[in-house]
């Protein structure tokens, strides 16, 4: 197996967390509660606000939308890249044609939803179909770990990943929960505080998660000379 093919995540990772930090540098300001905030608010804005071509102080907000954007576009193809080449270990220690077809099927529409994401932005004209992808792409998301959950325990490829694999999916069902089941956002500053941190929290599993993938790939590709 070419090592190359997963290492790119690491740049994906990487250029990720750059973009949206310059992102976030150039935000003009303003929250779904208070329009009349100065900058981005790592506790009161979404990252979804960041993909807004108006910012939520009426300011454009052009260049902070087509980086976020662009951060979204660039994670899910360096993921897509990576799994494609991890499916060759995981087609070795898993002969279940159905679970390895519903693996790449969950983590392939869940990822075509992430995009969708980012095309559809958070502005009021989209905002609906917006919200819309986040609940297919997060719950696809869920799916798939649990899938891949399952291949990981009963092939026993590697502890480290089952164990991570295991607190992803806790973390991801929680986020979910919240999501759906948690204040209204739009309700008052302690209600947006929650969905932005619980939010926050869940990109942050998602680049750990998938760090440590990559580096357990690497590492069973060695071991088993794929």
């Amino acid at each position: 197996m070419s090592n190359i093919s997963i290492k790119q995540g690491y740049i994906g990772i990487l250029l990720f967390v750059i973009l949206n930090f310059i992102s976030m540098a150039v935000y003009p300001g303003g929250t779904i509660i208070e329009s009349d905030t100065k900058g981005y608010s790592f506790f009161y804005n979404f990252l979804s606000n960041l993909g807004e071509w108006t910012a939520k102080n009426g300011e454009d907000n052009t260049v902070s939308a087509y980086l976020f954007n662009s951060s979204m576009l660039i994670l899910a193809l360096s993921y897509f890249l990576f799994y494609v080449t991890f499916l060759r270990i995981q087609l070795k220690f898993n002969r279940n044609k159905i679970l390895n077809f519903l693996s790449f099927s969950t983590i392939l529409i869940s990822l075509i939803s992430f995009v969708l994401v980012a095309l559809f932005s958070a502005d009021n004209s989209t905002f609906d179909i917006h919200v819309f992808f986040v609940k297919v792409a997060f719950r696809l998301l869920l799916i798939h770990c649990f899938i891949q959950l399952f291949i990981v325990y009963k092939s026993k490829l590697s502890k480290i990943m089952l164990v991570s694999s295991s607190l992803f999916c806790i973390i991801l069902l929680l986020f979910i929960i919240v999501m759906e089941y948690g204040p209204n956002p739009f309700l008052d500053n302690q209600s947006l505080f929650i969905q932005v941190f619980s939010q926050k929290m869940i990109v942050i599993s998602i680049l750990i998660y998938f760090f440590v993938q990559l580096t357990e790939s690497i590492s069973l590709s060695k071991k088993f000379n794929l």
